[in-house]
């Protein structure tokens, strides 16, 4: 290996990689849309929708330590 090895861009080739697009997809819409309605109409809800979000980047996260 070169010196510049770590310059070299990660190939993702994983089996699991449009599944963790989608989910990655799942979780900027959902983390968007609990923003906007914490800001236009219920904090509460707002909070458990981001929080919903956040579980389907949890589940992207562990496919991807898991290298899968």
């Amino acid at each position: 290996m070169s010196k510049y090895h770590h310059l070299q861009p990660f190939e993702d080739t994983g089996r699991f990689r449009t599944l963790r697009l989608w989910l990655n997809i799942i979780f900027m819409v959902g983390a968007i849309a609990g923003m906007l309605w914490y800001v236009k109409f219920d904090h509460d809800t707002g909070i458990y929708i981001m929080i919903a979000a956040i579980v389907f980047k949890f589940v992207e996260l562990t496919l991807r330590i898991a290298k899968m």
